[in-house]
């Protein structure tokens, strides 16, 4: 059985903000979860003005006090309406945005933080936002986002029909199959197993590509199956290949209609690990909300 009895929700009071806090509360209601909305204050710069042309700005610890006071305001109305019924923690604090969201995930214990990325257009891959990318990297918590939200329609679990799980069948895979099996299992919903695989070595010659996919799928499949197997889980299992994986992914989330793809994700800085070192692509690439276990 999947626990998610506290979502942590960062907000910075924008349209993408409300789009996750809505999602929030869709799962928060399924799986009686608290909801903690966390702002994290980033000061404007400040220069106090004196003589005739000066605009009152008596001093900066005032200014920042009023912007604090306005902020927890805010705070304390946002998502009202969305979360009523619902346990929900209101968090405020300045710092580095990505840092505070880290430590909020682990002091308040958080089973999954959400929140959207920033990309846009045909450089969506290289646009994924900052303190995202940095939550990515650095939390050990499970994170839903996706470069889609702002227009993708908010889902209940029962509204999920189709989940398909990435694995690259390596360490990560077993935990990251377990989550998107039980999830699955909650919505009442169809899992898919995917593994893309990497191109043909560039030296293979011509003649032997051919053999060489039929061999690379066989043996995914296989290893698939047998770590379904070892888990209990069961699943439909496609391999999918092409080279690139972000898009490789993206096409098969496509061809399933997938409404939530559930990926493994280790430390952006090893290169060795292929899904997870492709970690920030794919969610830019998908085109459903993506869970990075």
């Amino acid at each position: 059985m999947l626990s998610l009895k506290r979502l942590l929700v960062p907000i910075d009071f924008s349209h993408a903000s409300g789009i996750a806090i809505q999602q929030s509360a869709a799962l928060a209601r399924h799986f009686h979860s608290e909801v903690t909305l966390l702002h994290v204050n980033q000061f404007p710069a400040l220069q106090p003005l004196s003589g005739p042309l000066g605009f009152g700005i008596t001093s900066e610890s005032s200014e920042r006090a009023e912007h604090v006071g306005r902020r927890r305001a805010q705070l304390e109305d946002l998502g009202a309406a969305e979360l009523k019924g619902i346990s929900v923690k209101r968090l405020l604090c300045d710092g580095d945005p990505a840092r505070r969201i880290v430590d909020a995930a682990s002091s308040e214990k958080a089973d999954l933080i959400l929140m959207p990325t920033r990309g846009h257009g045909r450089f969506r891959r290289f646009l994924l936002g900052s303190v995202t990318a940095k939550v990515l990297h650095d939390t050990e918590c499970a994170v839903w986002t996706g470069a889609h939200l702002e227009e993708a329609p908010v889902l209940s679990p029962t509204d999920i029909r189709q989940v398909m799980c990435a694995v690259n069948l390596e360490s990560q895979s077993a935990k990251t199959l377990q989550w998107a099996a039980a999830f699955t299992a909650e919505a009442g919903a169809t899992l898919t197993v995917v593994n893309a695989i990497w191109d043909h070595p560039r030296e293979l010659p011509e003649r032997y590509r051919l053999q060489w996919y039929e061999e690379a799928q066989w043996g995914a499949n296989e290893r698939i199956r047998s770590l379904l197997r070892d888990l209990g889980v069961e699943a439909n299992v496609m391999v999918a290949g092409g080279g690139d994986i972000a898009g490789t992914l993206a096409g098969a989330a496509k061809e399933k209609k997938v409404q939530l793809l559930v990926i493994g994700r280790v430390s952006a800085s090893d290169a060795t690990k292929p899904l997870s070192s492709h970690t920030y692509s794919i969610i830019c690439s998908a085109p459903c909300p993506v869970v990075s276990i």
